[in-house]
């Protein structure tokens, strides 16, 4: 299956997960990480899910699944162990042009496995082809990529205007970053070497001055 890949806003925006189970919580988290206002509708959940509303984290609405509990969400996730509630649930939100992620395959947007750095956000997707697959490619990238890229990715964006500001001319800017983002950054990246970052960085400045 071939996916359109899509980064979206969620922050501050009403989301809906159906199900209150161990796999619906691991959807809610996702969805709370990314800052969006998430209504949980289940009849029963899990203790962790209950937690969350306690909490305020979340909107509880205890009943099983129907259309007319829907509002305004962008986002409807149907994640109940209960394939005809997901397929209604689905139905319901494909009928109101939201977008849906059913766990069962019936939806028009998948999650794919994520690797969080900071604000640097890598997704890995096979296609729906086999979760497994995506869970161990991240696995191995996680390996290679540690918390020191999103330290390097604060550098980087604190000089990006300057950048900009000297080499107004968009093609310049793109030579300029080609220069500068190369193997040996990628190593000083891995070894957590911000010093010498900086200093490449600010000499590759100058060569462009």
């Amino acid at each position: 299956m071939k996916f359109y890949p899509l980064n979206l806003d969620v922050e501050n925006k009403p989301c809906v997960v159906i199900g209150g189970g161990e796999v619906a919580l691991r959807k809610i988290r996702g969805l709370l990480a990314a800052g969006a206002c998430v209504k949980v509708i289940a009849p029963e959940v899990c203790a962790e899910v209950e937690e969350l509303s306690k909490r305020g984290e979340i909107s509880l609405t205890r009943e099983n699944f129907s259309e007319e509990l829907l509002g305004d969400e962008i986002i409807l996730i149907a994640a109940t162990n209960n394939p005809e509630v997901n397929r209604q649930a689905t139905a319901a939100a494909r009928a109101k042009k939201i977008l849906v992620n059913d766990v069962d395959g019936g939806g028009n947007f998948n999650v794919p496995s994520t690797i969080q750095r900071g604000d640097l956000l890598l997704t890995i997707s096979t296609g729906a082809n086999s979760p497994a697959f995506s869970k161990f490619i991240r696995q191995m990238l996680e390996l290679e990529l540690g918390e020191n890229f999103g330290a390097g990715l604060e550098i980087i964006s604190a000089r990006r205007r300057e950048v900009k500001k000297l080499l107004p001319n968009p093609q310049a800017r793109k030579l300029f970053w080609q220069k500068f983002l190369t193997r040996e950054i990628w190593e000083l990246l891995k070894l957590g070497a911000f010093d010498k970052l900086e200093k490449k960085l600010a000499e590759t400045i100058r060569s462009f001055q």
